[in-house]
């Protein structure tokens, strides 16, 4: 391990559209977002100089060689890509330095010492931790095949409502105010060409810029966007119910993401899921940035690694 250097502690969480940076010490208060594809290109594995513009991110937001670094990351979703990652950032980065899935801020973030973690923005993931503190994870696969309740999903979901509600009804379905809302974006007049278009223009930002229609539409009174919102809530409960038989600890659900915290509906929801399976869990919506709990978990990391008699 690498010998800890005197610097500043650091947390940083890397979403699918912005990495935020935050650093903490004597004379150092740091708080940096930067676009992650300023940095990224393509997914974090798919370019290894990723690592070094990342590296290059944290050290240009801090000014100086930290102590310890922690790294919350979308799409670290496994053991071997945590091992990867961090192996390739202690090569990059000074001092001592973790990767975990983003989720696992969370808990750290709102000063919990066990949580099950729902994130929900440009991913879906839930994510709690086992009686040996290992993460037991579900969901995450991909927007484009899973992440139900990711902006990607959402819109996904939303388009699928309103296809098989025109199977239903035939075109009456189309008056409905997600199906108009979607025809108006995409510029399609009837379901084909719904469908066509938006297949045809398939990525992660272009679905994800429809999710805001989905709620727009509820409160619009639409049957079908109320539909798309609770299947999507079922579908995270579900998952928490799942990590929960894996072994995950803790009675707080802690939820996130950009479509979480900008959506009460979707919170909502997802508190009434969840207390339809478990009554005796607690939803938390974050209220701190996830940025926060990588920094949690670096004055952890620090701490740890302090020659004894030291703080």
């Amino acid at each position: 391990m690498p010998r800890p250097v005197s610097g500043p502690i650091v947390g940083v969480d890397v979403g699918g559209t912005k990495t935020q940076i935050v650093a903490s010490g004597p004379g150092v208060d740091i708080d940096v977002i930067v676009p992650s594809p300023s940095w990224r290109h393509g997914s974090l594995f798919d370019d290894v100089a990723n690592f070094d513009r990342l590296s290059e991110a944290v050290l240009s937001a801090v000014g100086r060689a930290p102590t310890a670094t922690v790294i919350g990351a979308h799409g670290v979703d496994n053991a071997g890509q945590r091992q990867r990652a961090t192996a390739l950032l202690r090569d990059r980065l000074p001092g001592l330095v973790d990767v975990v899935n983003d989720a696992v801020l969370l808990a750290p973030a709102m000063r919990r010492d066990t949580a099950i973690c729902v994130i929900a923005g440009t991913g879906s993931i839930v994510v709690g931790a086992g009686p040996d503190g290992a993460p037991i994870a579900a969901d995450g696969h991909g927007w484009l095949i899973a992440d139900d309740a990711s902006a990607p999903g959402l819109a996904r979901g939303a388009v699928l409502a309103v296809l098989r509600a025109v199977d239903r009804d035939g075109a009456a379905a189309l008056r409905d105010p997600l199906a108009r809302s979607l025809l108006d974006a995409l510029g399609a007049h009837d379901a084909v060409e719904l469908a066509l278009r938006f297949q045809a223009d398939a990525s992660e930002d272009t679905w994800g810029r429809l999710a805001p229609r989905v709620f727009e539409a509820l409160a619009a009174g639409s049957p079908l966007a109320r539909e798309v919102v609770e299947r999507a809530t079922a579908h995270l409960a579900d998952l928490v119910m799942a990590v929960r038989a894996r072994g995950a600890r803790g009675r707080d659900v802690i939820a996130a993401g950009g479509v979480m915290t900008a959506q009460p509906a979707l919170a909502a929801g997802l508190r009434t899921a969840v207390a339809a399976r478990d009554g005796a869990l607690n939803v938390t919506v974050l209220d701190t940035a996830p940025a926060f709990g990588a920094l949690a978990l670096a004055h952890r990391l620090a701490a740890r690694s302090a020659p004894k008699g030291t703080s």
